[in-house]
């Protein structure tokens, strides 16, 4: 049955969730609906490899997903990894066989880790879920799916592991009890293939290709790129971790002596109390807490910057102690022991835009536009003889809104290759582009930057220190200069409220079929959404098309590159 199909679900059961170091406890595995095998390799200390012991992984009895554990009794004998292996790798290999998972990206990193690379066809029911149907709230984990769709409640995990200190591991856990819940999975994942592929052919079959062309591939790229990681130089960060004790200990005796008393500078409260009581800093327009008092939040100190000198010293503090505690001290901790590299995990369905996410570390957010955070940059190195290049693309975002929006004054800027924030900031202030400084051209990026995230005139002036005002009439006048973008803001608002939706130039999607009930700040929100999308998805479409084809040619070509 296995060899033969066209269909095969799998999915693997394991000690941990962490793939690049986690044990392969079992291998769930079904051909079609309604059954479900489960090969136990893992449970305890391994079995060892008995000979003969291969054809009993094509003789393991049918489970059914609603199996009680006397049901399961049945189950076989744990097996020994390498006769899996030499059962299950060409299979999982065969490419006349579509391997449907439930978050592909995890089972086929444990499954290559375990000698078993899995090769495509392959279809992901997470992903599948999350492309045809990413309205707010909607939800696409497997036992949530099957909840809402086949209406079928489904075991969770905790009934098997438990929960808090009495927590144990999946390998701990028998394999009579195990067999059913595994079996689930697989079965219930092929129930839903149907049901989540289904969406994806609506629209002349946009979704379908985005998700055979893009999503699918884009597993591998990730999955390449989690296993290999990255090395980081840890005595640079531990040499930092020092150095930044060092200051944030000058900074603390510094701000007591500002403010003539000792106090926990890390409570909110204490510090509103001697910064708005004690030392008398005005109030007007301040908002209080639910405590009563007035917040000391980023924002709000921000707005004191340059007037006060425990102001300056406070936010120097907080820079600091947020970049020791998040990256100094912590990304050492995140060093694979075996590897001796860092492996982040890449989300694939966590932006409904269709951009990457990072977490586990999130290294998708290493500061850089302060000269530690530069350093923390630097910590993260080649392995010896090899090098790190960094590309990207050039303005792409905006070069996409000159595009969708089809206006020339911004297409003739790229056309001519000029910098566009100083081509804006000549075009709205009339006046030569040899005579734009450095403050006019920041609050020309400001605005072209922030008009793709819906910036109001207030925003502008919050990020440029100019008044509400000029700000203004910088935005008026750049919608006259650039009347495209105007009317592509209009349209796309229009587009999001009566259509529900609106798309990239693929035809990735994003609901707002609630845009129409909301009011207020909500429906403001939701409207700096509607406009961003197509240009911040298209972006997203166009990374992950070069991510596939750099990953394709470097592994064609050989290259010890990756």
């Amino acid at each position: 049955k296995l060899k033969a199909g066209p269909r095969l679900a799998v999915d693997v059961e394991t000690d941990s969730t962490d793939e690049v170091q986690t044990k392969l406890v079992g291998i769930a595995i079904t051909p079609q609906a309604e059954i479900g095998y489960y090969i136990p390799v893992g449970h305890g200390s391994p079995a060892k490899a008995e000979p003969g012991q291969q054809a009993t992984l094509f003789d393991l009895p049918e489970v059914s997903p609603t199996a009680s554990s006397s049901a399961a009794d049945a189950a076989p004998t744990q097996l020994a990894l390498v006769t899996v292996q030499e059962a299950l790798a060409p299979i999982l290999a065969d490419p006349a066989i579509t391997k449907y998972m439930h978050n592909a990206k995890f089972d086929m990193t444990v499954l290559e880790r375990h000698g078993m690379p899995l090769q495509p066809p392959i279809f992901d029911t997470m992903v599948a879920s999350w492309l045809g149907n990413n309205a707010p709230g909607a939800r696409h984990g497997l036992k949530d799916l099957v909840k809402e769709t086949l209406n079928i409640q489904m075991t969770e995990i905790k009934e098997l592991i438990g929960t808090g200190k009495s927590q144990i591991t999946m390998d701990q856990v028998s394999i009579e009890q195990v067999t059913p819940y595994a079996a689930a999975d697989v079965d219930m994942t092929l129930r839903l293939a149907d049901q989540v592929e289904q969406p994806l052919h609506a629209h002349h079959d946009e979704l379908w290709h985005i998700f055979q062309t893009l999503e699918m591939p884009l597993i591998y790229v990730l999955k390449d790129m989690e296993l290999a990681g990255i090395r980081l130089d840890v005595p640079v960060l531990r040499q930092m971790s020092t150095e930044i004790t060092g200051r944030l200990n000058e900074l603390e005796l510094n701000i007591y002596e500002v403010a003539g008393t000792e106090f926990n500078i890390n409570s909110t409260q204490q510090l509103s109390d001697v910064l708005f009581g004690k030392m008398g800093l005005p109030t007007q327009g301040l908002k209080k807490t639910k405590s009563g008092h007035f917040s000391t939040a980023a924002g709000v100190l921000e707005q004191f910057q340059g007037q006060h000198e425990i102001i300056d010293l406070i936010l120097e503090q907080r820079t600091l102690a947020k970049l020791k505690s998040t990256y100094i001290d912590a990304l050492p901790t995140m060093v694979n022991p075996h590897t001796g590299r860092v492996h982040t995990n890449y989300n694939q369905i966590g932006v409904s835009t269709g951009r990457l996410s990072s977490s586990n570390p999130n290294l998708q957010n290493i500061p850089i536009r302060t000269e530690q955070g530069r350093e923390i940059r630097r910590a993260f190195v080649a392995a010896p003889g090899c090098r790190l290049i960094a590309a990207d693309y050039s303005q792409v975002e905006l070069r996409i809104l000159a595009h969708v929006a089809e206006d020339q004054g911004l297409l003739q800027a790229f056309a001519n290759d000029e910098d566009i924030h100083t081509a804006t900031a000549a075009a709205v202030l009339d006046i030569p582009q040899s005579e734009v400084d450095k403050y006019q051209r920041r609050i020309a990026k400001t605005v072209n930057f922030g008009l793709i995230y819906g910036q109001s005139a207030f925003g502008l002036a919050q990020g440029t220190g100019m008044s509400q005002a000029d700000a203004r009439q910088f935005i008026e006048t750049y919608f006259s200069k650039y009347p495209g973008i105007k009317k592509y803001i209009d349209d796309t608002k229009k587009m999001a409220t009566e259509q529900g939706y609106v798309a990239t130039l693929l035809g990735r999607r994003r609901d707002f079929s609630n845009l129409a009930e909301l009011t207020g700040p909500q429906r403001g929100a939701a409207e700096r959404e509607a406009i961003n999308m197509p240009i911040q998805g298209t972006a997203a479409d166009i990374m992950k098309q070069a991510m596939i084809d750099l990953h394709r040619a470097l592994a064609e070509g050989g290259f010890k590159s990756r």
